[in-house]
């Protein structure tokens, strides 16, 4: 069987090819269209397994396959799968794009690259994770608590432009970069994300021995206890995976040696500027909209500033 782009084999990642097809699945879940990404591809010098560039119809293939997110044919997360390209929300955010443009062929458009997305923008109704993305595909970029699913405790009651939550939580940012003793406590920010990430890689290293601790306990424990054991090892493993490929977006933050942040800030790429966000906040809290209408978009905003470790 050839090998699905993005993987050395199941559940392990070949890195470069999975950061560029997740670029891809951004891009697309943007609006770009499926030549403009393909063509981004292609310049970058990514290929496919087979080693030719790629073209739209291969590259919607390689993202529908279901192991891209980790899931079987019906849509169920597999257990123990491992590391995957996409997370299942992204997976089911591009099918549900597919299925909508079968058959269409939109206009391209620039892709909008999100400042707040993978959980750094959370519903301030249900706590769930906002999602960028844009309501019709003449709309501007927005955010909004995705509508309910089965095992997805959203609310979908809650959206706010991109501009009018970015923006405030932009000027918040980099006025707390020019308070004295910025560079200092955004070096205390960053040992402490390291130290947390290196914990998390042994963590997640450990995860064979400890499995193999708890198959020698199958005869000790009764039934019901041992699979809720073994469930809940399993859902510690990959919980850890994604905060650990949260966290990792932020450790090499390219600051070293910058003395002006709010300077850095201007010409900086957005990956960049967003390591820097996610750093200095936990969450942005997006509250709803007020019987009064805010007219002011910070009011809608609550940031939770992340604080160094005692």
């Amino acid at each position: 069987m050839a090998r699905l782009s993005g993987y050395q084999s199941r559940g392990v990642l070949n890195l470069e090819e999975a950061a560029a097809l997740r670029q891809a699945a951004s891009r697309l879940l943007a609006l770009q269209s499926r030549a403009e990404t393909c063509r981004w591809l292609n310049r970058g010098g990514s290929r496919t397994t087979r080693g030719n560039e790629w073209a739209p119809e291969v590259l919607v293939r390689v993202l529908s396959h279901p192991h891209m997110a980790g899931l079987d044919k019906d849509g169920n997360e597999i257990e123990d799968f491992g590391a995957t390209v996409l997370t299942p929300d992204e997976y089911r955010r591009l099918m549900a794009l597919f299925a909508e443009q079968k058959g269409q062929q939109p206009e391209p458009r620039e892709a909008f690259e999100y400042l707040l997305s993978e959980g750094a923008a959370e519903c301030g109704i249900c706590t769930h994770a906002m999602t960028g993305t844009r309501v019709t595909g003449d709309a501007d970029p927005s955010y909004r608590c995705p509508p309910p699913r089965v095992r997805q405790p959203s609310c979908g009651r809650v959206r706010m432009n991109a501009d009018r939550l970015e923006d405030p939580v932009v000027e918040e940012v980099l006025a707390e970069l020019l308070r004295p003793g910025a560079q200092q406590h955004l070096a205390r920010l960053l040992a402490d994300i390291r130290a947390e990430a290196a914990r998390l890689k042994e963590h997640i290293a450990g995860a064979e021995a400890r499995f193999m601790e708890l198959g020698g306990m199958r005869d000790v424990l009764v039934p019901a206890a041992y699979a809720a054991a073994e469930k809940a090892t399993k859902d510690d493993l990959r919980q850890s995976r994604i905060r650990l490929r949260y966290l990792e977006q932020m450790t090499d933050l390219p600051i070293e040696g910058v003395t002006n942040l709010v300077e850095w800030w201007k010409s900086a790429p957005r990956s960049s500027q967003r390591a820097l966000v996610c750093v200095e906040i936990v969450k942005v809290r997006v509250l709803p909209v007020g019987r009064g209408k805010h007219r002011d978009p910070s009011e809608r905003i609550q940031i939770d500033w992340r604080q160094p470790a005692a």
